[in-house]
């Protein structure tokens, strides 16, 4: 694939172990090592939940190796690891029954977790994957000093992260669909399964030929004699409907049957077949087998120096082509992704992981025997974090890396070095699970898994504590890198300044703000994009000749592979990488590629801001260039990892400690230049030490009452909580109306019509009233006014049972104070605030109502108030439209005023969309108390510490003549770093409050804090695949001397 077409999110996981004594001998997998999926399995569901499966290995009643394994599509509101466990222990029990018994020494369980858009989800497409089913084969194996023939099972299954696009096959890139037909054609196997991985698993029945004759001289046609792909469709090109000429399986049965005869000749003779002794022998085996092929008649047909190409390929491949050798020879021709598990029969202790692309952790605990590996690092960590002897090693993704693991042993080859890695070489990447220096910082928080966005939300005042704690530590990790970050400031600082000088020499000083490479790249993909975007935007208030620039990963990856230059980085430009996880696809695809710029000083430096410290432990993007040097050039948000979808606390850890951040910058550069005005700041220490005094008091007040949690983790009652809380309530009551409408009519149809089960006739409401009154006043049945009535009564009845829902939904209205004329059905909701916060809500909406049921669910749009709402959403207004608008304070200044205004104006022109007389519901979210006073349905008024800091004196705290130009600064940077996050904050806890009701209605419950995919992070293309990047040419064009070219490819 080439990111265009599918998107694909998985993640493998597995355990490898030595069995212990006291594990049940009639379970296949043991209950600790189910205990282990669970722990895997609930951190790798954030790279998706649509299906899984899990296979374990075992014997038969014939002291076979098999596989026992099951595939689930999960259903939409389950969770996949309950769910597969499910399934898979009733498979396992089937298979028991069965005579199925578990392996005498040791344990191995492999597990998938997928979410593919190749097709819909089935269990055809759900990985494990294999291409030929199980089958008894001819087997030689070296066993105790000599050659054993026995039939044994031969299975091949892979599980895979990532994107297979192409092989290397005959001189030429093969695409793996014109792959996937010639497969079928050379094995003889039809496979229905439209995705790539499958593709993987026919590989490995192809390559996987160590001690099968068959196989290998099946493999060595292809290699060998075979001159094109076209050679196995009858000449034609590749097509699902093309003949199949491949050898047919008689003539590769015949073929082998020529080699296994000579060599079974020769079987004694290799019993050391790695010994150099033995190479007179091999050479003579090949002689003989040469020989033999002249008296074979399809054999024969061919030239003499291709018949000694096959004999060749074929001997070497029986002797080698073992499942990481196969491994090995498919890495080294796959185009693509790859984080992949080859698994086989043959090898029942052993497994293949490679790396490509994709991230794989391998973690052994060498004292209790056993390794397990992961897609995700947490999933590793969730098991071995703080036991002794335990280790991690992460394999080099970028370079590519294959292992082969044992249960205490391990394995690696490097394909960018074309040989193994040497276990001294090995010995710095390994990471302590007990006493790594970095471990203290690595957070997995209790899971609540029966409302994890509340209990985010309630640890956000102690982390925002913690991460100003951090950050007046100077030796802390975030002051260490902002430290080296200001160090390269203060030198880029010097060289603008030196630059400045000579134009302002040469009269060019209109031209001393544009130099041509940009100072400070900031990247990320959705919530990191946005924060980074307003950082950015913050970076600019302070230092306006600064040259900064904010693009997203997939933008990054795109230009980075064809058009570099418009990048336009030099060799002293710094770049940004936000990414929460540390796993998403494109931000990771972006960090390595930098860091590679890095090292071949094509840029200055990379830094990292991450709330999941633990996915860069073994990564190069934090290891210095040189062995001699420290690197300190990653940001921990203090978040740790969070496993609810909707981000409340990792986007709140991020903006502050990008706040921190910020401040730090602008105090550090301030001190190194107190005398001038570097990058053009103007902001003076008062004006600092101004928002710094901002950002404690916001931290101790505002933030506490908004989420009625201390800095210490105890919790409040505030006032402001209570409002936001009822607010989210009320506006519950508009999505559950419709449920609640239907509930009430189907009761009363239930009763009106049930009653004439055991009665004998219906009673419907207004007969039954009409009942009453004639029974009451006596009235004769026979009296003309009934007469009169009752047709009009039974029309009224009808109305009843036709416009039911209508009308109870007005009465649930009027009782409960609610727009009695709104449009009845699905709300629509539009969120009006700042355009990085406006983003941030839409999204965390979105996510809160992705598993609501279509009767009480939300339509959620985002604007910004200040220009595109009403051209976006100004003719969509109808009557009961939600509208959610942030106003930043007008009294802070005259461009909040500006901003107030043209919220509040965009609010008006939305509610006078009206039809009879009623318009959208419109709510106001602000720290201005005079946002209750302007007419709109509600207003939410956050009261914190609005009064210490409106500088109506404002010589107090400024001494020079300046003193406006530095408020305007400061209320620009207070509204961004501060108000708007107060809002974000606020709406975080009134959006929770409204789904987490919504989400407990009953027979519509649901989990408001997953989506049905579960794909928190995008694992593979999203949309952009990756790319490798060569050694650059240093190519300098006129005008540009300081930004070299890099020579990109796919």
């Amino acid at each position: 694939m080439t990111g265009v077409a599918e998107i694909f999110c998985c993640g493998n996981f597995g355990f490898l172990g030595q069995r212990n004594t006291d594990d049940d001998p009639r379970q296949l997998l043991p209950e600790r090592v189910v205990n282990v999926f669970h722990e895997m399995g609930r951190e790798t569901e954030i790279r998706g939940e649509q299906a899984g499966g899990g296979l374990v290995v075992a014997t038969n009643r014939d002291n076979q190796t098999v596989f026992v394994g099951k595939k689930v599509v999960n259903k939409k509101r389950d969770n996949l690891t309950k769910s597969l466990e499910t399934a898979f222990a009733a498979e396992r029990r089937r298979a028991a029954l069965a005579g199925i018994k578990p392996l005498e020494s040791t344990v191995m369980g492999v597990w998938h977790y997928r979410f593919g858009t190749s097709g819909p989800p089935a269990v055809l497409e759900t990985h494990w994957h294999e291409w030929m089913s199980a089958r008894q084969a001819s087997i030689w194996q070296f066993l105790d000093g000599e050659w054993v023939h026995q039939y044994k099972n031969v299975n091949y299954r892979i599980t895979h992260n990532g994107d297979f696009d192409a092989w290397t096959l005959f001189d030429r890139s093969i695409g793996n669909t014109e792959l996937g037909w010639w497969l079928e054609r050379v094995l003889h196997t039809p496979n229905h399964a439209r995705g790539d991985s499958p593709k993987i698993a026919g590989m490995m029945d192809l390559l996987v030929t160590q001690g099968m004759w068959d196989a290998s001289v099946r493999l060595a046609y292809q290699l060998a004699i075979a001159p094109s792909i076209e050679s196995a469709f009858g000449g034609q090109k590749p097509a699902v409907d093309a003949p199949n000429t491949a050898p047919s399986p008689q003539a590769i049965g015949n073929w082998a049957a020529t080699f296994e005869n000579i060599f079974v000749l020769y079987r004694k003779l290799l019993a050391a077949p790695d010994s150099p002794a033995c190479s007179q022998y091999f050479c003579r085996l090949e002689h003989d087998i040469l020989q033999a092929t002249t008296n074979d008649s399809s054999m024969s047909q061919w030239s003499w120096q291709r018949r000694v190409t096959f004999v060749r390929t074929a001997i070497h491949a029986f002797f080698h082509n073992d499942l990481y050798f196969a491994t090995k020879t498919f890495m080294s021709r796959a185009e693509g992704s790859f984080g992949l598990v080859t698994v086989s029969t043959l090898d029942e202790g052993r497994l293949v992981l490679s790396a490509q692309g994709q991230p794989m952790s391998i973690g052994f605990n060498w004292q209790d025997g056993y390794m397990v590996y992961a897609s995700e690092p947490a999933a590793v960590d969730a098991v071995l974090l703080n036991l002794p002897e335990s280790y991690r090693l992460d394999l080099d993704q970028k370079m590519g890396e294959i292992a082969m693991v044992t249960a205490k042993d391990i394995a690696i080859y490097s394909m960018s070095q074309k040989c193994e890695v040497p276990q001294s070489d090995l010995k710095d990447r390994w990471i302590s699970m007990a006493d790594h220096p970095y471990l203290p910082h690595v957070k997995y928080p209790e899971n609540d898994t029966i409302d994890p966005i509340a209990a985010d939300c309630r640890e956000i005042p102690p982390i925002l504590a913690e991460i100003r704690l951090l950050w007046q530590n100077s030796a802390s990790l975030d002051r260490q890198s902002a430290d080296y970050l200001v160090q390269l400031f203060c030198e880029k600082a010097h060289k603008f300044e030196q630059k400045r000088q000579k134009m302002v020499r040469a009269g060019l000083t209109g031209h001393m703000q544009q130099l041509p490479s940009v100072d400070l790249l900031v990247t990320g993909v959705e919530n990191s994009l946005w924060l980074g975007e307003r950082f950015a935007q913050d970076l600019k208030i302070v230092f306006p000749w600064l040259n900064v620039r904010v693009i997203s990963s997939n933008e990054v990856l795109q230009q980075l592979q064809h058009d570099f230059s418009s990048l336009q980085l030099g060799k002293d430009s710094i770049v940004l990488a936000i990414t929460q996880s540390g796993q998403t696809f494109p931000t990771v695809q972006a960090i390595n590629t930098f860091d590679q710029l890095y090292r071949q000083d094509i840029i200055g430096e990379l830094f990292i801001l991450t709330g999941e410290l633990s996915s860069f432990l073994g990564s190069r993007a934090i290891q210095p260039k040189h062995s001699n040097t420290v690197r300190h050039n990653i940001f921990v948000n203090g978040s740790g990892r969070r496993t609810s979808e909707p981000a409340t606390i990792a986007v709140a850890a991020a903006q502050h400690t990008l706040t921190e951040l910020l401040l730090y910058l602008a105090k550090q550069v301030k001190h190194h230049f107190p005398d001038s005005s570097p990058f053009g700041m103007t902001l003076t220490q008062e004006s600092l030490a101004a928002l710094d005094k901002m950002k404690d008091d916001f931290l101790d007040i505002n933030v506490v009452q908004i989420m009625g949690t201390t800095p210490t983790g105890n919790t409040i009652e505030t006032a402001i909580r209570r409002t936001l809380i009822a607010g989210g309530r009320t506006w519950a009551l508009h999505i559950l109306e419709t449920p609640l409408a239907w509930g009430i009519h189907a009761l009363y149809v239930a009763i009106t019509v049930g009653w004439a089960i055991p009665f004998g006739h219906t009673i419907p409401l207004a007969k039954t009233i009409l009942a009453l009154i004639v029974w009451a006043a006596h009235i004769p049945q026979d009296a003309l006014f009934l007469g009169i009535v009752n047709p009009v009564v039974s029309l009224i009845d009808i109305a009843i049972y036709i416009f039911g829902s209508w009308l109870w939904t007005l009465g649930l209205r009027y009782f409960q104070g609610r727009q009695l004329l709104a449009r009845i059905g699905k709300r629509t909701l539009v969120i009006g605030d700042v355009p990085w916060v406006s983003k941030l809500l839409k999204s965390y909406v979105s996510k809160l109502f992705s598993l609501s049921y279509g009767i009480a669910s939300l339509e959620v749009h985002g604007a910004n108030p200040e220009d595109d709402l009403l051209h976006d959403f100004g003719h969509r207004v109808v009557r009961g439209t939600l509208l959610f608008l942030g106003v930043p304070d007008g009294r802070r200044g005259q461009k909040q005023k500006h901003q107030e205004n043209a919220a509040i104006m965009t609010g008006k022109q939305a509610d006078g969309v009206r039809n009879i007389d009623v318009g959208p519901e419109v709510v106001v979210m602000g720290t201005n108390p005079e946002i209750a006073r302007k007419g709109f349905s509600s207003a939410i008024v956050l009261e914190g510490n609005d009064e210490y800091f409106y500088f109506r004196n404002a010589a107090f705290y400024f001494k020079d003549q300046n003193a406006e130009d530095q408020k305007e600064l400061i209320e620009d940077l207070r509204e961004s770093r501060f108000g708007a996050f107060e809002r974000l904050l606020a709406s975080y806890v009134f959006f929770w409050a409204l789904a987490k009701k919504v989400a407990s209605f009953p027979f519509l419950r649901y989990q408001h804090w997953k989506s049905q995919s579960r794909t928190k992070i995008m694992t593979t293309a999203a949309p952009v695949a990756g790319m490798s990047v060569e050694t650059p040419k240093q190519l300098y064009q006129p005008g540009r001397d300081d930004k070299p070219e890099a020579v990109i490819s796919d």
